[in-house]
């Protein structure tokens, strides 16, 4: 289950890979959030603050991630941005 929601107004992308609702989250330095399963550790979910100021000032490549995010594929697919 991949589910990807924009919140415009407050320009954060929030990226789900399975159920959350047993995940804590650990934000970085970079303004992601990275949320993972209570019990096995494994990442749930990201949350990206200034998602739109991010990507359009090429830094999402800088950021690393859990997981191999297509954001130029993301942003063709979808209005998010």
């Amino acid at each position: 289950m991949l589910s990807l929601s924009y919140d415009k107004q407050f320009d954060v992308l929030y990226i789900l890979f399975s159920d959350s609702s047993n995940s804590y989250g650990e934000e970085d330095d970079f303004g992601v959030v990275i949320h993972r399963d209570f019990n096995s550790d494994e990442v749930t979910g990201i949350t990206i603050f200034d998602f739109a100021k991010k990507y359009h000032a090429n830094q999402l490549s800088a950021i690393d991630l859990p997981a191999n995010i297509d954001y130029e594929d993301l942003l063709l697919k979808s209005s998010y941005v």
